[in-house]
Parts: structure tokens; sequence; C-alpha cells
């Protein structure tokens, strides 16, 4: 009985260590801006998102992931992401994620000059 279940836990470990990951397991030190429009809003656990629709030099239009920290740590610092909004023009500046067309979010630098900083503190 104690090696089914020694055998059943080294099955799942796998399973339970990839569960959650360190921003440094998918993005670069690399700092990397995007212009675009807001399409989507995630304000949950484990990372809060925006996705932006950037168009690229021929027209062809690119949807990136920029994540944030958790809702409860943003929520805890403040921070809610009320203030963006769909349809809304923006650049985001963050660290240039390992997959294509993703980010960490450091800023949102709004049309009017505004900015929204989610975790100052990470900069």
């Amino acid at each position: 009985m104690k090696l089914v279940m020694f055998l059943a836990a080294l099955f799942f470990m796998p399973l339970l260590v990839s569960a959650h990951h360190s921003t440094n397991a998918n993005f670069t030190q690399e700092i990397i801006s995007v212009d675009g429009v807001i399409e989507r809003v995630r304000f949950q656990n484990p990372h809060s998102s925006v996705l932006i629709k950037n168009t690229d030099e021929d027209g062809n239009e690119i949807f990136w992931l920029i994540e944030s920290g958790a809702r409860t740590t943003l929520q805890r610092q403040g921070v809610s992401l009320e203030r963006l909004e769909i349809g809304e023009k923006v650049t985001a500046s963050g660290r240039k994620g390992r997959r294509q067309y993703t980010m960490y979010l450091q800023k949102i630098t709004f049309e009017d000059g505004s900015e929204f900083v989610p975790q100052p503190d990470l900069n």
C-alpha cells in the first residue's frame, strides 16, 4: 500500500509543481513597449491580465497578453483595474515574455499622458 501511495505521489508531483510559475520563468529582463487598444481586462488569480490589440506595419492584428500580479495582491496594494477601459488606446511597457506576444506589465500609458502602474515596488 505504501508503494502504491508513493508511486501515485510521484506521478502527480509534476502536475502540482507546474501549477504556478515565477515571473522569471516566463519573462526576460528586456523592457519593451506595445501600442494598441484594450480588448479585455481580467482581474483574477493567479495573474490579472490585459489583452491589447496591436496593428503591425503590414496591417495585421496582433493580440498581446499583458500579465500582472494576482488580484488579491493588487487589491491589498489598493490597485483596481477599473481604470482600464475596453477600447481605450494605450501604450503598455514591461518585461518581454519568452512566449511570443506576451509581457509582464510595468505600466500602461494613456493617450492623455496619465499612467497606470499596478505594482510600483517591482519596477
